[in-house]
């Protein structure tokens, strides 16, 4: 095994990390992880076909890879609706992956389902995606210097951040720029996952933790409102047995 095929290993790895990380700690539970859930799960199986663990056609292995690419910016930009707390914001992310998802069909009607539609849609869906992320970013920084509940977050939005900021740069070098090794930018997409998966997989820990936390807060309120309600309540004799009972 050379140790290009061995980093390609260690990167579907790690792209499998969140995806054990959101179902074992229950986060699936959750309708905000399933697009990222999603989207892991997409990543991690064109990456099975690419290093050669599944063996699929070589047509099959193309059209998920462009389906794979297609469906990215959907899915990273729905699960930051989820993440950002301000509604005006939230309103117009939804309106823009609506009008991206209409550009998407249009360019398969126009070109199918091809190399080029993905090289179309590609460039404005990364540069939204980043965008957002970094917003995200910034907004979970800031918060985590005095709310321990946002370091968790920005875990996550720096994960994103960075694997967006760097595909940019790889498709700039693939697309634009069509350099010819294209062995070695696998090499370096490589690596960029490994760092990223490995921030996502422990930011995603971390809020499961918390929210189990929370669930806790939740259920231990419950009880005392319980107890509490219960104390407050008149006693009264009861008629036949002549003894006193709680209403």
């Amino acid at each position: 095994m050379s140790w290009h095929t061995a980093i390609g290993i260690l990167s579907t790895i790690a792209l499998f990390a969140p995806v054990f990380v959101i179902v074992a700690t229950r986060l699936i539970r959750y309708k905000q992880y399933l697009p990222l859930f999603i989207y892991c799960i997409l990543a991690f199986g064109f990456n099975l076909m690419t290093e050669h663990l599944v063996q699929v056609p070589k047509v099959i292995e193309r059209y998920y890879g462009i389906i794979n690419n297609l469906t990215d910016m959907p899915l990273i930009l729905s699960f930051l609706a989820f993440q950002i707390a301000s509604s005006v914001m939230v309103k117009r992310m939804k309106i823009l992956l609506a009008a991206f998802i209409v550009f998407e069909i249009v360019l398969i009607i126009m070109f199918g389902i091809t190399v080029k539609t993905i090289t179309l849609t590609m460039a404005p869906g990364l540069l939204i995606v980043f965008g957002y992320a970094l917003y995200y970013f910034v907004y979970t920084v800031k918060r985590s210097f005095t709310h321990n509940k946002f370091i968790s977050k920005a875990i996550i939005a720096s994960a994103l951040t960075f694997a967006y900021g760097c595909f940019i740069i790889i498709y700039l070098m693939h697309y634009v720029f069509t350099l010819p090794e294209i062995k070695y930018l696998f090499l370096i997409y490589y690596f960029i996952t490994i760092i990223y998966c490995g921030l996502l997989s422990v930011g995603l820990y971390l809020e499961s933790r918390r929210k189990r936390k929370l669930e806790e807060l939740l259920v231990t309120r419950k009880e005392l409102m319980r107890f509490f309600s219960d104390e407050k309540k008149p006693a009264t004799p009861n008629r036949i047995t002549g003894q006193w009972k709680l209403n």
